[in-house]
């Protein structure tokens, strides 16, 4: 069996989830998240080295219907970042 989608979302990083979500709220849930990876999480999920960081303030690394107001420093490192 096909199924054809109109909408198609590359990757499952920061932009890709929060795109999805975005469209669900929008009343559109015929779309794929295509990933290539074996989990979420894009750049976070991939890359693997010490000190691994946010390179912008971690406040601005939020979705504005999900502000996280607790974030550990002002840069954040990786595992705080990592979805789960």
């Amino acid at each position: 069996m096909s199924h054809n989608t109109k909408i198609a979302i590359i990757g499952t990083g920061f932009s890709g989830l929060g795109m999805g979500i975005k469209l669900k709220e929008a009343g559109y849930h015929d779309f794929v998240i295509l990933e290539q990876s074996d989990d979420i999480g894009g750049t976070w999920h991939e890359n693997h080295y010490p000190g691994c960081a946010c390179d912008v303030q971690s406040a601005l690394y939020s979705f504005s219907f999900e502000q996280n107001p607790n974030w550990s420093r002002r840069f954040a490192q990786q595992p705080e970042i990592q979805p789960t």
